[in-house]
């Protein structure tokens, strides 16, 4: 059932918000009756199309189209937020950069700066923002972070990406411990293998084709959608959740738990 009665006026703010685990966020937080959404992305038409099926969900939408990379911007959005919908009760920090696979030796500085930029340095800027607000306001509040499965592991061509995710746990962790005599709790997701825009745009579509029909680094055998994502976020933005800081959620279907299987038994 749908934690309406608790969330019921509560506004969230989700960045990368026009599609994948964001887009499946927002939805999945209008759905279960958080009254307000604020979308953050740099796809201002994508803002426009997931607000229209927000509104359609019985919330509020707050169209805020921004590019991460400029930190800037970033030191805006929650007060905008804010001043649209009265309050801030969580943000969950979705947005990030995924590219194709540079070797390290080939990565230069301007991507690896833009993938902390993006990756780790704008989330930290938004909930640093919010986390403000809500002690101003003597008000709990909830922080999520994307991180990846890649801030455990190598990711082979990815050193941008997997060095800002591991950063992201190292700053949920520091910003729990140090929060938490506010009422506001400080958490991560990571994420598995999903089928996801971000996904196809690093291994292409006839790859995620593959990988749709069957995904044997899983225990489960196939990839997650994104709304199973969005359903962990969502979890630890609730009441439901109400002593759970500090902590990265794995949710990847089996796939770490499986990473020392060399072989199966006949």
């Amino acid at each position: 059932m749908p934690d309406t009665t608790a969330s019921r006026g509560r506004l969230v703010l989700v960045t990368g918000a026009a599609s994948g685990i964001g887009r499946a966020t927002c939805l999945e937080m209008a759905e279960n009756g958080w009254g307000q959404v604020a979308l953050v992305d740099r796809d201002a038409a994508g803002v426009d199309r997931v607000a229209a099926e927000v509104e359609a969900a019985g919330a509020k939408a707050i169209r805020l189209p921004a590019d991460l990379s400029d930190l800037v911007r970033c030191e805006h959005l929650v007060a905008e937020a804010v001043a649209a919908g009265g309050r801030i009760d969580a943000v969950v920090n979705n947005a990030a950069i995924a590219r194709p696979a540079i070797p390290v030796v080939d990565y230069d500085v301007a991507k690896f700066t833009q993938d902390m930029d993006v990756n780790l340095t704008a989330g930290f800027v938004l909930a640093r923002d919010a986390a403000r607000h809500m002690i101003a306001s003597d008000r709990p509040g909830a922080i999520v972070f994307i991180a990846s499965i890649n801030a455990q592991g190598a990711g082979v061509g990815s050193a941008g990406y997997c060095a800002s995710k591991a950063g992201v746990v190292a700053l949920m962790k520091v910003m729990a411990a140090e929060l938490g005599e506010h009422g506001i709790r400080v958490n991560s997701v990571s994420p598995g293998p999903a089928d996801t825009p971000r996904s196809i745009g690093r291994v292409g579509e006839k790859v995620m084709e593959k990988l749709r029909q069957r995904f044997d680094g899983a225990a489960l055998r196939r990839l997650a959608q994104p709304r199973e994502i969005a359903q962990a976020v969502a979890y630890l933005c609730s009441d439901k959740s109400s002593y759970v800081s500090g902590h990265d959620l794995v949710v990847d279907g089996g796939l770490m738990a499986s990473v020392y299987v060399a072989a199966k038994p006949d």
